[in-house]
This record gives structure tokens, C-alpha cells and sequence, in this order.
């Protein structure tokens, strides 16, 4: 039985959401929900459904250089 997928956000500067945009994209293991641009249209922040050991050794790998957090919903 597969392990189940969870949302995460992932922010940082675009010169390394860019690039990281166009690999989630290509990889089977990951599936990106959506994209958030600056006004130039780069990517800043992407919802991305993957494996929660996955998102954090993509943390670990990038460390400061992106943000990556649970997309958990807010309780208002």
C-alpha cells in the first residue's frame, strides 16, 4: 500500500523555486497543486502534494534557502 501524500508549501527566493518548480513538475513522486507568482510571473510559493519524508529531506538538502512546511488548513 502506497504512503499517503501530503500538502506542503514551499516559498524561497525564485531563483531557487524556479528551477525547483520545473522538478517537481517533471517528478512522478510529487504533484505541485498550484503556484503563487510575483509580478514578474516567477514562482514564489508552490502547494505541492509528495510524501512527508520526501519534503523534508528536500529541507534538509536546500536548508535556509527555501521554506517548506504542512498545508494545513486554518482554524479561524
Amino acid at each position: 500500500m502506497p504512503k499517503p501524500f501530503e500538502q506542503f508549501i514551499i516559498a524561497g527566493d525564485t531563483s531557487v523555486i524556479k528551477p525547483m518548480l520545473d522538478i517537481l513538475n517533471a517528478d512522478p513522486e510529487s504533484a505541485v497543486l498550484s503556484v503563487s507568482r510575483n509580478t514578474q510571473t516567477d514562482p514564489e510559493r508552490l502547494v505541492v502534494s509528495m510524501d512527508p519524508s520526501r519534503a523534508a529531506a528536500l529541507q534538509a538538502a536546500l536548508g535556509a534557502l527555501v521554506l517548506i512546511e504542512p498545508d494545513d488548513p486554518l482554524n479561524l
